[in-house]
């Protein structure tokens, strides 16, 4: 007869945490959804991507879909500041000079610390995931607008992954963001996006920290290019379909 493991009562408390900041009616889900409703849906399509990569992987799934749905909360303080819970006439960053600009966008990890940290349900390592999932990496848009040649000035003042729990939500947020912005383009290649993204990581040093074991990068790689094929796979431009069989019928004619 095998042995039933044990759970102490942390670990049931812990458990019990998570699947109550998954569920959908939770006040901190429900204000992120109402501020910020392009945030929330990025980070409700970054949670689905790495379930399944978590699934893949061996990870607590729960542990990294909380991670994932939680990891941008901060931008509720300002959301009209990110592109993606702006309306296409509506651009506040038009008026400020981009060292303005990129300080509030980087803000956005602190201010999510600082929410979670007020929240008694928010484990407290989840919180330093979270808080490394942009590193130190470069807010690239206003690096380049601003024409500084000096790229410390506008990096993220955060911990690099220490984990491979932090590298995982690190790689995904870019590549969920990238796919979405290429797919709108009709430029998307799932396998450019992964190699690009991640060497991209590796050459600025982001994952320097991060102790893995031979074979995690490539057993993440072949995670992801399953989950971009089965969620942004190609699909039929039924438009496209349609004016080729009316021209097809008028040729004929």
């Amino acid at each position: 007869m095998e042995d039933s493991k044990v759970v102490s009562p942390s670990e049931e408390k812990e458990k019990d945490n998570l699947n109550l900041l998954l569920d959908s009616s939770y006040p901190l889900l429900q204000k992120f959804r109402e501020l910020c409703p392009g945030s929330f849906k990025h980070s409700q399509a970054l949670s689905s991507m790495i379930e399944g990569i978590s699934l893949s992987l061996g990870l607590d799934v729960n542990y990294m879909k909380v991670v994932a749905l939680y990891h941008d909360i901060g931008k509720t303080f300002n959301p009209k500041y990110f592109t993606e819970n702006q309306l296409e006439d509506e651009n506040p960053h038009d008026k400020l000079e981009p060292k303005m600009s990129y300080q509030i966008i980087s803000r956005h990890v602190s201010d999510t610390a600082l929410i979670l940290m007020n929240d008694i349900n928010f484990p407290r390592d989840l919180i330093e995931i979270i808080c490394q999932h942009h590193g130190t990496s470069i807010v690239k848009y206003f690096f380049d607008k601003s024409g500084s040649s000096v790229e410390d000035n506008f990096r993220y003042k955060a911990e690099k992954p220490k984990n491979v729990e932090s590298m995982i939500l690190m790689i995904c947020d870019c590549i969920e963001a990238k796919s979405r912005s290429q797919m709108q383009a009709g430029k998307f290649n799932p396998g450019a996006v992964i190699e690009e993204t991640i060497n991209g990581l590796l050459s600025d040093g982001q994952l320097d920290d991060v102790v893995m074991r031979l074979g995690d990068l490539q057993a993440i790689k072949e995670a992801l290019a399953k989950e971009l094929e089965g969620t942004y796979q190609k699909r039929v431009d039924y438009n496209k379909a349609k004016e080729e069989k009316e021209d097809g019928v008028a040729k004929k004619v």
